[in-house]
């Protein structure tokens, strides 16, 4: 009986532990910003096998100057669209001042099949940190 109880005494402990360090990720989790939308486009065209969606957000700041991506995820459909996403990125790279957008293409291997033909603003100046990205045919 002795045993029973230290047993049941030592699965209780790693259940207690494993919620603490599920509250760990939670705190850290809470120090990530996120980005979250949907990726569709109008054609009726069916998704192949094998694409790939790429989905990122740029510091559209600066006029003459090459965006700098903040954060990017690559999603491998195993549906048709809307797919959602979700991009994780550090609030401390985000300054307020600045301007966001997020871009999304879909490849067939090294053809963009469909990408972001305007700017979808997020996060700043009033902007929304979700965002439904309509892309368009690429023709590729």
């Amino acid at each position: 009986m002795i045993r029973f109880l230290s047993f049941i005494c030592v699965l209780l402990f790693i259940a207690a532990c494993s919620v603490t360090g599920g509250e760990s990720g939670t705190t850290q989790d809470a120090k990530t910003g996120r980005v979250t939308g949907t990726v569709t486009y109008r054609e009726r065209i069916a998704l192949l096998p094998g694409a790939i969606v790429e989905v990122k957000l740029f510091d559209v700041s600066l006029m003459d100057v090459a965006a700098t991506m903040i954060a990017e995820q690559t999603i491998t459909p195993q549906h048709q669209v809307p797919i959602e996403f979700e991009l994780r990125y550090d609030p401390a790279e985000i300054d307020e001042r600045m301007s966001y957008a997020v871009r999304a293409i879909i490849r067939i291997g090294e053809t963009a099949m469909f990408i972001t033909n305007r700017s979808y603003p997020v996060l700043t100046h009033s902007n929304p940190s979700h965002v439904d990205l309509v892309l368009i045919h690429n023709g590729g």
